[in-house]
Order: structure tokens, then sequence, then C-alpha cells
């Protein structure tokens, strides 16, 4: 590796062997470039250890066998993911790593059966939100203009519709938006799950097009062990206007305070709640 490449995440691995960015060649025919035909996880690495990573290969195992992806051209994660974030240079840093797996080069439509997708890992560096933006905590406005996908339960590299709302938010002064599905329940944000308070009570939204969290199972784990216990119940836009505390949760800023839902600002965002929940998941 040339030294020119250290700590800028040009080194990644590409189906079975490890190369830069510069030398890796996709060809233009494969379905995921084609489709969005694929898959990826994206995940947080601190000193060279990825945060929850037998919960992100368990997700990604499940979705590709729903797929018909096959696993064939899969690493031995524990070995080469390590060693992508050494050869990056981001063996003592703070990162981001990131699996992608598309169908590859098969022929037809529907889903046809692989046994040889195409597999990358890349690395790069992550900073964190600023405490400040953590104790002030996101704005939210609600996505009017379109519903949660029928595969949201899968983190599809068809991307397109979270990317959309997440601009339509940051358009009308909001920092993330919340997706509802067709019924006009809320599944997630363009970028996480939700976590909701209100008079002692915490419950997820409950929705079967959203995406199975990693971050806010983990965060309900650690809830339950100080005593609050976390539900699921189908959630109306109305309820996050009732609501005292939110928080958005993903695998790279964990826990995120929000302060306001389309104006309404909340009551109590209870930032040091969300502090004490993302020191425990670091741990």
């Amino acid at each position: 590796m040339s030294a020119g490449f250290k700590g800028t995440g040009s080194v990644i691995w590409a189906n079975g062997a490890f190369t830069t960015l510069e030398d890796c060649r996709i060809s233009p025919l494969d379905r995921g470039f084609q489709y969005g035909d694929g898959l990826f996880e994206t995940m947080r690495a601190e000193k060279g250890r990825i945060l929850f990573l037998s919960r992100h290969v368990e997700r990604l195992l499940r979705s590709m066998a729903s797929l018909r992806l096959g696993t064939a051209g899969l690493p031995d994660w524990d070995s080469v993911l390590p060693e992508v974030l050494l050869r990056n240079g981001f063996g003592r840093e703070t990162a981001v790593v990131k699996i992608m797996v598309t169908r590859g080069l098969s022929e037809g439509l529907g889903l046809p059966a692989t046994d040889d997708p195409s597999v990358l890992i890349t690395a790069r560096p992550y900073r964190a939100p600023s405490e400040t933006t953590y104790s002030e905590g996101w704005r939210l406005a609600v996505y009017r203009d379109g519903y949660s996908p029928p595969l949201a339960m899968h983190k599809s590299l068809n991307y397109l519709f979270y990317l959309t709302a997440r601009q339509a938010a940051q358009d009308n002064g909001a920092d993330e938006a919340v997706i509802v599905d067709a019924s006009g329940f809320v599944a997630e944000t363009a970028a996480g799950s939700l976590l909701i308070g209100a008079d002692g009570r915490w419950w997820g939204p409950d929705s079967p097009y959203q995406l199975p969290g990693i971050t806010v199972e983990a965060v309900c784990e650690e809830m339950g062990k100080t005593g609050r216990h976390v539900e699921r119940k189908p959630t109306r836009p109305a309820d996050l206007h009732r609501a005292e505390t939110i928080y958005v949760l993903n695998s790279l800023m964990l826990v995120m305070p929000v302060r306001s839902v389309n104006g309404r600002a909340l009551p109590r965002p209870d930032p040091a709640l969300a502090a004490f929940l993302r020191e425990r998941l670091l741990r």
C-alpha cells in the first residue's frame, strides 16, 4: 500500500482481494448498478472494533436469503474487516465500515438466484456530531410526499426514496425526515429508528415497513437494565406531537435527541439520557 493512501479510505476489499479505489473495477452490467439490486450494511468502528458486528452480519444474511443472494463470495468477516481498517490507517480511529453486496452479473428479470455476488468493503473516517448538536438535538419533519417502500425491511442499495425524503426535510429547515407507511403509521426516519417517550412510557413505532434497527435494539436492552421498559405499538404522526422525548438512532451517531417535530418543540428532549445511552453503547 502506498503511503499516500494511509488514512484516506482508499484501500478496499473487492470480490476476494484487497485493492484501491483507483484500481477497483465493477462492470456497468452489474445489477447493483443497473437496478440497485443489492444490500449494504454501515457500521461504526472504534479503535479497530466494529460495534455490533454480529448483529449487522445476521441482518445482512437474513436479507440475502430473502432476496435469493448466494453467500459464496462472502469473506471471513472477523479477519477481513479489521484488515480493511488497518490498511487504511484506522486501527485507532473512529471509522465507518460499509459492506455492499450486489447480485453481480446475473441475467434475467425477477431475482435470479446467484452464488457469485459482487462484494465490496470500504472504510472511511467518521466524525460524530458535535456535543452542541447532541445537546440541542435535531428537528424532524414528517414526509408527506411518499410512503415506506415495500422492501423497507431490507437495507437495499435502492436508497433514493430516503435521500429524497431527507432532502425535503432539509429544504424545509429540518434535519431529518419522518417516514410513514402506506397506512399512515410512523415507520422510521430517513436514516434511523425512532424511540418515543411520554408519561413515563417508552415505545418504538410498529410497522411492517421499517428496517429492523440494530442500534434501537441495543438501546432497548440498555434501557431495560435501568427499569425503562420499551414496547412497540402503532404510532400516528399526531402521537409524535404529544411526545415528551424522541430519539433518532442509527449505527453511526448512535442516539440523537429530537428538539422539535414539524416546528413543535418537545417539552423534554433529555440529552442527558441520550448521552448515557451513547456511552453504554460505546462500551
